[in-house]
């Protein structure tokens, strides 16, 4: 029994890493957002937020009811969860489009150009929730590729910490999320190599595709292919 939690400790460490990146970079503006005096949050914000922290909650949730063998109520729970995950990616779509239509975006960036950030984000991660659904009758690929999709949603967060640590410092915005996600992606092929000798498709190919993304979802936004869809979009 030992050995079989052990076995599973990697995906429960990596959703309590997740978490904790998720509630300091959400820290001032809404976990903590009531020490800071700045104004208050809309509906939708206060929605989205909630249904964010469900989300990685029911995670760590089922990652310690499969450490701890309790893979029936596990599987009961994981239709609630399925149904989080994607009110949770219809209610972010939502979100990001209504804001960049009210001029929101970080400052010196044309919010329509900075929408395929949100977009590309939410894209990952409705692509590897459905991945591992469809799989989840495979237990090695559905687990891999659910941490995938969480680990998706760390952009946010980071975004947050690249305005509070890199702009300060005269530093390049973007860099934290990019980074962050490799060092992710790089502990779960570190944990596979470690346990299996070898990295499992899942981790090799929605790694690869998940760092990939990264740069091309800002690239994306300086395309002109890409300004009539946010202007389609937002209206």
């Amino acid at each position: 029994m030992n050995t079989s939690i052990a076995r599973n400790r990697f995906p429960t460490l990596a959703i309590v890493a997740l978490a904790a990146l998720t509630v300091v970079g959400f820290a001032r503006t809404y976990y903590l957002k009531f020490l800071f005096g700045l104004p208050p949050l809309t509906l939708a914000a206060h929605l989205h937020g909630l249904i964010a922290t469900t989300w990685l909650a029911l995670h760590y949730t089922q990652a310690r009811l499969i450490a701890t063998h309790r893979v029936a109520l596990h599987k009961r729970l994981g239709i609630f969860t399925a149904c989080v995950g994607i009110v949770l990616a219809i209610h972010a779509f939502h979100v990001a489009v209504a804001g960049v239509a009210a001029g929101h975006a970080p400052p010196g960036r044309n919010p329509l150009q900075f929408l395929s950030v949100p977009m590309g984000t939410i894209t990952m991660f409705s692509l590897l929730l459905a991945s591992a659904l469809a799989l989840r009758k495979r237990r090695e690929w559905h687990k891999r590729l659910m941490f995938l999709a969480s680990l998706s949603l760390v952009l946010p967060a980071a975004g947050r910490l690249d305005s509070l640590i890199m702009v300060p410092l005269g530093l390049p915005r973007a860099v934290i999320g990019f980074w962050l996600s490799f060092a992710f992606v790089a502990w779960a092929w570190a944990n596979d190599w470690h346990k299996l000798r070898r990295i499992h498709p899942a981790y090799v190919y929605g790694g690869i595709a998940l760092i990939a993304s990264i740069p091309a979802r800002r690239a994306l936004g300086f395309t002109d292919f890409w300004l009539p869809i946010a202007q389609w979009l937002t209206r």
